[in-house]
């Protein structure tokens, strides 16, 4: 004689169906907070690796900064070389001519001397970056021309100090073409350099170097 058989009852698959959702709730929540740490750690690299390279780089440009007394006097006012720190606690605005420019074409009318200039200035998205400007041709206009690119974002801070030997302290402001340096050091022997920015808990961050630079003193050939 065959038993008659019994299948779920509409409790027990709707018992299933909320326990097996709650589970993959938990699961997916579980992945999800992985995947959102992960993305976390690689933004927080990404931001660490472009701070350091944006720091090598100033350090290495400015390490190669010099001055040269061989220029056009008839046309030039003022010696077209020039290393010149403004508002270097911050806000930083550094120019310096530099032997570190690098030909990016074989045809290209330039040599190994530019001027390159660092400061903060706000970027396409209204936050505030690092720029970079690069200006292979010396001429009576530092300020004007070149190309600019940026650096690093979300930067908060750009902190530039020249170290003065005379008065053994860091400065943040030097101007070597300025009257008030003449009999001077012209050229500082190190300078220091710092990048402030927010990380992923919103806390300031700070990286900083040091560069020296190697010809302290104008060429005269």
């Amino acid at each position: 004689m065959m038993r008659p058989t019994h299948g779920f009852t509409l409790l027990e698959v709707m018992v299933s169906v909320a326990v097996l959702a709650m589970i993959g709730g938990l699961t997916w929540k579980s992945f999800d907070s992985a995947w959102d740490l992960k993305q976390r750690v690689e933004r927080a690299e990404e931001r660490d690796q472009t701070v350091r390279a944006a720091l090598e780089r100033i350090a290495r440009e400015v390490s190669m900064t010099f001055l040269s007394e061989h220029y056009d006097h008839k046309r030039f006012r003022e010696r077209p070389t020039l290393f010149k720190l403004k508002d270097g606690r911050g806000e930083a605005d550094l120019t310096v001519t530099s032997f570190a420019h690098e030909r990016l074409h074989l045809d290209a009318k330039e040599s190994d001397q530019a001027l390159f200039e660092y400061k903060l200035d706000n970027d396409e998205d209204g936050g505030r970056a690092l720029f970079r400007r690069v200006k292979p041709q010396l001429d009576e206009e530092p300020g004007r021309g070149g190309e600019k690119a940026v650096l690093a974002d979300h930067v908060l801070k750009f902190t530039v100090q020249a170290w003065d030997p005379k008065s053994r302290e860091w400065r943040d402001e030097w101007d070597s073409n300025s009257p008030q340096r003449n009999g001077q050091v012209l050229i500082p022997p190190r300078v220091r350099i710092a990048l402030t920015i927010k990380d992923e808990q919103g806390k300031e961050k700070t990286w900083s170097t040091q560069a020296r630079i190697v010809l302290g003193q104008p060429l005269d050939l």
